[in-house]
């Protein structure tokens, strides 16, 4: 996409608290925003969490639109938004659950509709956006973004899914992940569609929600989606639905089939990460035909002599990029996945490294040792083979299993959202290791084979 002013009217943008927030409105707050920016110096790096998309969207194009470069915490616990603040000492957004120390440079202010005027608001091409996500070492890494690579990935979407008339955005995922950000707030703003500012949480919201969307898109995340198979409560709606998008890990053949025969529209899987964008594509529309991956325009895939991916990519504009999946390549340039190689995992629609849940564990004083691995279940599970301190072992002796499992959760939940935290627990004498110290897969997994 190039850059370019865009000339918002006065149709609506965004639905916010059941009112429409016109284009011009939009630009009139970006610009009222701005003005509280006097004080940053020129290409500042601003920490940037806020739940509600349309007052995310203001800030974002205040920040980027005059140069500076906006960190992207994956989620809003304190010790999370702490840990950024060590990064950079100035914050924007919302600041309801941020215990704020000394030093820290606090921009907030509530956006106001001013007069709006014809002024037109720069897309922004120049600046940087930074993307947290784990990787293979288990520590958080940074994945910056120049907007001209964002673009790209705009104009890649643009060209491969046609979105007709005026459609509504609404989303069950955030736009603090690439995802997110691109689907449910970038790609319908540059388009003209209207984008509902709400993060929806359960089926029963989403239906509702397309009670008063006659034409709606709706982004969300295969553990999301896989709900509805049941109980499907949006098939009264189902003429409302014009395009349904699902990513953030893989999302079970069946489960698409069956909600494409409920709402007699396909699921549209992307397949990408924070730092690739955009891979590739697929709509599985019988569950007993591998359907294989569609590469974006301008993305070519290869194997290497590992049977692993090797990406030329237009977005990325690079050559050979080494993926972490291994893959059977078709004739026709589309390819069958067949599995990851590291300890990242997705569980819901997050996307999580065991090897830094397992560090955050290790540092309660309760815990001596600890190995997390995926347990065999229904859905992805985190099971926790913890070997306890001595007063861990004092106060589970005391006050039993259930309580110290509370306890250790609440000391996860600070870093990590509760839908990655282990939910079957195992307190053990030794981590099984063997005579070459090895800790076996299969062995671990028998601790969690029977009830507890």
């Amino acid at each position: 996409m190039p850059v370019r002013p865009i000339q918002f009217d006065d149709k609506a943008a965004f639905f916010v608290d059941q009112q429409l927030i016109t284009q011009s409105e939009f630009v009139a707050d970006v610009k009222y925003f701005q003005s509280k920016l006097q004080q940053l110096k020129p290409a500042s790096q601003v920490v940037l969490f806020h739940p509600d998309t349309y007052q995310f969207a203001v800030r974002l194009f205040a920040l980027a639109t005059r140069g500076h470069t906006v960190i992207l915490p994956p989620n809003g616990q304190p010790e999370t938004l702490q840990i950024f603040l060590q990064q950079s000492a100035i914050f924007c957004g919302d600041d309801s659950h941020l215990v704020f120390t000394d030093g820290l440079l606090n921009i907030e202010t509530q956006p106001q509709v001013v007069n709006p005027s014809a002024t037109a608001l720069t897309w922004p091409s120049e600046a940087m956006v930074v993307f947290y996500t784990s990787g293979s070492s288990g520590q958080s890494k940074p994945i910056v973004k120049s907007w001209h690579v964002l673009n790209r990935e705009l104009m890649v979407l643009s060209s491969s899914f046609e979105l007709l008339g005026r459609l509504t955005f609404i989303s069950t995922v955030s736009h603090q992940h690439i995802y997110g950000l691109l689907f449910r707030l970038l790609w319908p703003l540059a388009n003209g569609h209207i984008i509902d500012s709400t993060q929806l949480q359960y089926p029963e919201h989403i239906a509702q929600k397309l009670q008063s969307c006659p034409q709606a898109v709706l982004v969300s995340s295969p553990a999301q989606l896989a709900r509805l198979c049941i109980d499907n409560v949006l098939v009264t709606q189902k003429a409302s639905l014009q395009w349904l998008f699902s990513s953030g890990g893989p999302l079970n053949n069946q489960h698409a089939q069956t909600l494409y025969q409920q709402l007699q529209r396909p699921i549209t899987q992307v397949y990408g990460s924070t730092e690739t964008g955009g891979i590739a594509y697929r709509q599985v529309l019988d569950a007993s035909i591998n359907t294989p991956w569609q590469p974006f325009s301008g993305n070519q895939l290869s194997l290497n002599e590992h049977d692993r991916l090797l990406l030329n990519s237009y977005i990325l504009q690079q050559k050979n990029v080494l993926l972490d999946d291994t893959a059977k390549l078709l004739s026709n340039g589309q390819f069958h996945l067949l599995g990851r190689l590291d300890r990242t995992i997705k569980i819901e629609e997050k996307r999580l490294n065991l090897d830094e849940l397992e560090a955050q564990l290790i540092k309660h004083e309760w815990v001596q040792e600890a190995k997390l691995l995926v347990v065999p279940a229904k859905r992805v599970q985190i099971g926790a083979l913890v070997v306890l301190s001595a007063a861990g072992q004092q106060h589970l002796d005391s006050q039993g299993k259930l309580a110290t499992n509370r306890l250790l959760v609440n000391f996860l939940s600070n870093r990590f959202e509760r839908v990655c935290l282990p939910r079957k627990w195992r307190y053990i004498q030794a981590l099984p290791y063997n005579s070459q110290a090895k800790l076996h897969i299969k062995t671990m997994e028998q601790y969690f084979a029977k009830p507890e």
